[in-house]
């Protein structure tokens, strides 16, 4: 009886630390319970049996079990599956190459070679997971003779996934495009819509008239050009020239001179009477450091005449009144008020009888017209390219490109000249020549206006440069406050041919232009899994 009391009390005192024990015990068990109930969701894999691979915690448990669900469908379909999502800021030419990288690295294919697995991948936008990027790429076995060809894959992200997960709907999304890649596996991409009748004509004037149409253009530009050669004054060729006269023959001022060789009033002209104006001491060109450079004027210009008084007053309008220089911004201002002393020269060209523009506007016009069809032309093929959805028209298109350019560049290049031009033009054809010639070393002071006149600056600089790094300078090159009255042969520390570079820049500008997509296809020619391959990114 004794014992059965020391039980009884036994049994009392231990019951609260039994509870208490089983109390502490419930969350370890809750916890295992929950872990050995939530879907495994690894993103250090491949693991095996495991398609889903959520590394951006976006979706929910439930939402991961049905789509591995889905997955698994795809699998048993023949194309070993991994969905994978990861917060990235990428385009969809970069996430179409993780997809690549992604299955040639966990080897996502049935057997080594099989070349047969579908990737997913999703790079999700920082701060806005509902949208990103999202590329589908599957192997070469369904990409290349299977039911996941290129166009059945831009259907699927386009048409069947991107409504939804633009929408906010992501698990939907992945589920609906994983759901129609199993059923194309098994049962083969829905057929292609019925041709429409424009596609078909479109096609058939695109093999065969427009490339017809563009050959017998290109014949009749050829005949035109003919035409215009034969109807040409003089011709332009140097042939028969000696190299002997290497100095400038006459008198004639370097922009009539160049205004006779390129058939043409420019810009370089009126540069090259600037020079002029240096050559003969109206002004001379001073270094200010590294990179600029200013002109200071130092005659009065009373004796110019004509295009030559023009191109002074606008020098003084420009240059400072009490110093008479004028800066390379100034320069660059000075750039804008030359059409006025353009037209002067085109008229004394007109008077002298050795220009007729309203002559060579008459000869350059059928090439105009004849380049604008082109372009018309070229249009029309790439509309039919569009249309057909075939390449042949792009055999007409470069055929009225090449033939209408050709026309425009031979249209432009006939000349303002009269014969009587072209025979004043002649002896400057070979002082072109001689100063060309690589064995001529330029004389500065005298020839640089020719030069720059007759459009030869880009042949000649190299020996511009090299005069100039020996330490050769011109008379109207000298670093400011030396007196007007000294030469200098050579100026260390001065060379002239970078500062009149930046000269030249501010009074012939050169003008330069420059420029992620939201989609992007295409096939991988890569090895491993992915070799073969291909697949459609784009956003969403």
């Amino acid at each position: 009886m004794a014992a059965y009391r020391w039980r009884r009390w036994w049994a009392v005192a231990l019951l609260p630390a039994v509870l208490m024990l089983a109390v502490g015990l419930s969350p370890l068990v809750d916890s295992a319970a929950a872990v050995s109930a939530a879907p495994r969701n690894s993103c250090t894999g491949p693991v095996a049996g495991q398609h889903i691979y959520d590394c951006s915690n976006l979706l929910t448990s439930a939402e991961i079990a049905r789509l591995e669900s889905d997955a698994a469908a795809v699998d048993k379909a023949g194309a070993p599956t991994v969905v994978y999502l990861q917060v990235r800021d990428a385009d969809a030419q970069q996430t179409f190459q993780d997809a690549v990288d992604l299955m040639g690295r966990w080897n996502v294919e049935s057997s080594p070679g099989a070349k047969d697995g579908f990737v997913m991948f999703f790079n999700l936008q920082p701060g806005n997971l509902r949208h990103g990027k999202v590329a589908l790429f599957a192997g070469q076995k369904h990409y290349k003779s299977g039911n996941l060809p290129q166009a059945e894959l831009d259907r699927i992200r386009t048409d069947v996934m991107t409504p939804l997960l633009a929408n906010g709907q992501t698990a939907e999304g992945i589920a609906a495009g994983l759901q129609q890649v199993a059923h194309d596996l098994r049962y083969g991409p829905p057929p292609p819509p019925p041709t429409p009748g424009y596609q078909i004509v479109s096609a058939f004037v695109g093999r065969w008239p427009a490339n017809l149409l563009a050959l017998l253009f290109a014949g009749v530009v050829g005949l035109l050009y003919a035409r215009e050669r034969r109807k040409a004054p003089l011709s332009s060729a140097d042939g028969g020239v000696s190299l002997d006269l290497v100095a400038a023959p006459g008198d004639l001022a370097p922009a009539m001179a160049g205004a006779l060789l390129t058939g043409r009033v420019n810009d370089a002209q009126i540069e090259a009477t600037i020079l002029d104006f240096a050559h003969r001491g109206l002004l001379v060109m001073e270094p200010l450091g590294k990179n600029k450079v200013q002109i200071r004027l130092l005659g009065d210009g009373k004796d110019l005449t004509g295009y030559e008084q023009d191109v002074w007053k606008g020098l003084v309008e420009q240059a400072d009144e009490n110093t008479h220089t004028l800066s390379s911004e100034d320069l660059a201002q000075v750039r804008k008020g030359w059409s006025w002393p353009k037209s002067q020269l085109r008229r004394e060209l007109v008077e002298r009888g050795w220009f007729d523009p309203e002559g060579a506007s008459a000869r350059r016009l059928p090439l105009y017209i004849a380049g604008a069809v082109g372009m018309v032309g070229v249009a029309i093929c790439l509309l039919l390219i569009i249309l057909s959805q075939e390449a042949w028209a792009v055999i007409g298109l470069v055929i009225f490109l090449g033939a209408g350019t050709a026309a425009f560049i031979w249209g432009y290049s006939v000349p303002n000249t009269t014969v009587e031009g072209e025979i004043a033009a002649a002896p400057w054809r070979g002082y072109r020549a001689s100063v060309s010639d690589k064995a001529y070393e330029p004389d500065v002071d005298k020839d640089l206006p020719y030069i720059v006149a007759l459009g030869l600056v880009g042949k000649l600089a190299p020996r511009l440069k090299a005069a100039s790094e020996r330490g050769y300078s011109p008379a109207w090159f000298r670093p400011a406050g030396a007196t007007a009255g000294n030469q200098y042969v050579t100026t260390p520390g001065y060379g002239f041919y970078p500062y009149w570079i930046v000269f030249h820049s501010n009074v012939s500008p050169v003008s330069t232009s420059g420029g992620g997509g939201s989609s992007y296809s295409g096939s991988y020619s890569g090895g491993g899994a992915a070799g073969g391959g291909g697949g459609s990114a784009g956003s969403f």
